[in-house]
């Protein structure tokens, strides 16, 4: 699902050369390239991932050192993650103890003051929970940010070279069954039935994106141009989360997965948290939506196609005791 492949170890150098080369790229690409014409249509669009055959993968492997409440597989997925240069110090206080964001610097964005904000905007086909299909088109918007490995991943076996690591800010979902899986661990999950995910990119990573997002606390769209896919490989991402429970990870895996370069304007209510947060990042301000009065920011972005789906689990690592509700016995 993710952007950015770093290697979990603290300290640690990416192992992503090809996508630092292409964000380094595009982020010159977008300096030199003036506001989107289409700036600021925010309008409702279509609810699919694409058109075409449906395919299925294999069911996720046990993880070790962690109790698995629930397995997940989508039959084909897209997605499309807008990654906002952020200063680290709004970034910091966001994340519980034991979580660090990775050096925006690290992935040619910006300095070692800066973190990396990422939206992402996800659509699934035949999204499958314990092998029960759920919806369709199942529509899911994370605004995170991109972490280090934590010291858990090791203990539940999601030590995996080159996976992504996001901690949420929130969680949006257009899908009832998905939001009650994943509030069983405790995850910040927001079930919005009338999330707007018009794509109109074909097969070869060429065309647009429209999203919105109309969550009461933090609403976002985003208008999003695919420059077409220029590589193939797996992608493994896991999104943690500090609960009353324990701690969470929602891990996916996607054997295939096309990605390529693209570039997006992010927009945010005036005075809301997500507003505050990108406020001075990416790579500066574009245009006020006139509909909407949302400010907005130009930002690199990556797209991604996942043509054979993926699968994935929720996985639960108890507290000890003393440290929530939720504790293991010693």
């Amino acid at each position: 699902m993710h952007p950015f492949r770093t290697r979990g170890r603290r300290g640690s150098k990416p192992a992503a050369t090809g996508l630092l080369a292409l964000l380094t790229t595009l982020v010159a690409l977008l300096a030199a390239v003036p506001a989107s014409a289409n700036a600021g249509r925010t309008g409702d669009g279509a609810r699919s991932c694409r058109s075409g055959i449906d395919r299925t993968s294999a069911e996720p492997a046990a993880t070790p050192g962690a109790r698995v409440l629930h397995n997940y597989r989508m039959s084909f997925a897209t997605e499309m993650a807008n990654a906002v240069r952020v200063d680290k110090a709004k970034l910091v206080p966001l994340l519980p103890e034991g979580y660090e964001p990775v050096p925006a610097s690290a992935l040619g964005l910006g300095s070692e003051n800066d973190g990396v904000f990422v939206f992402v905007n996800v659509c699934n086909e035949n999204f499958a929970i314990d092998g029960k299909v759920s919806q369709r088109t199942s529509l899911v918007n994370i605004p995170s940010i991109l972490v280090r490995e934590p010291a858990d991943a090791a203990a539940a076996g999601l030590d995996i070279p080159g996976a992504f690591h996001i901690y949420p800010l929130d969680i949006y979902i257009d899908d009832r069954a998905y939001v009650d899986s994943l509030r069983s661990a405790d995850m910040p999950v927001h079930f919005i039935p009338d999330i707007t995910h018009d794509r109109r990119i074909d097969d070869a990573g060429v065309g647009d994106l429209t999203v919105r997002v109309p969550a009461r606390k933090n609403p976002f769209s985003s208008l999003n141009e695919g420059l077409g896919f220029t590589s193939t490989g797996r992608v493994d991402v896991i999104v943690w989360y500090e609960g009353d429970k324990g701690t969470a990870a929602l891990t996916f895996r996607f054997d295939v997965a096309q990605q390529g370069p693209a570039r997006s304007q992010v927009f945010t209510k005036p005075g809301t948290e997500l507003n505050r947060i990108l406020g001075g990042g990416g790579l500066g301000p574009g245009p006020t939506d006139p509909k909407t009065g949302f400010e907005s920011i130009r930002t690199p972005s990556l797209s991604f196609q996942y043509p054979q789906g993926g699968s994935g689990s929720l996985i639960l690592i108890k507290k000890p005791c003393g440290y929530g509700s939720g504790c293991a016995e010693q």
